[in-house]
């Protein structure tokens, strides 16, 4: 529970913040982050690829790919519900 509550409030900061450019993201230690963080700021799925988790994966293939279909391939329903809010 408490994992899916952590990955929730990761999803909505990221689909929330907006990066002026990608080089803010190249700090950020966590890798999965770096990743997302990248995807959104360059508009390049690519960097989606790279990310393990694969609900992170998939939130990201959707939001950056903007193709509704990944959410749907997201286990948890929270982050589910939220990435096929954002369409």
């Amino acid at each position: 529970m408490k994992s899916k509550l952590v990955l929730f409030t990761a999803l909505t900061i990221f689909s929330a913040s907006v990066y002026a450019d990608a080089s803010s993201c190249y700090s950020i230690s966590n890798q999965d982050s770096k990743n997302l963080c990248l995807a959104q700021a360059k508009q390049e799925k690519s960097y989606c690829y790279s990310v393990n988790d694969r609900d992170r994966k998939n939130y990201c293939l959707a939001l950056v790919g903007n193709e509704k279909s990944y959410c749907y391939s997201i286990s948890s329903s929270d982050a589910k519900n939220e990435c096929l809010a954002r369409f």
